[in-house]
């Protein structure tokens, strides 16, 4: 199962592209590992989204999604795997 999420994500990492780390409700936790990244470049006739998404393995096993605004530069949640 999935669990969506919402809301910004700070992210540690000395490349911005890649985290090495997600603040997590728990506190910081250590990515292991980027398991897949994509790029969604959509709706660009109306209010264009530019987003570089990626699947991350945790510390702990735990697996998640989060995205980089393109445009903007920030970090979001996206989901969560159990």
């Amino acid at each position: 199962m999935t669990e969506l999420l919402d809301g910004s994500v700070e992210v540690r990492g000395a490349d911005p592209a890649t985290p090495e780390a997600l603040r997590t409700e728990a506190g910081w936790r250590r990515v292991e590992r980027v398991v897949t990244r994509w790029v969604v470049d959509t709706d660009w006739w109306r209010r264009p989204i530019r987003r570089e998404y990626l699947r991350c393995l945790l510390a702990g096993g735990e697996c998640c999604e989060v995205y980089r605004d393109l445009d903007a530069g920030g970090w979001s949640w996206s989901r969560r795997y159990d």
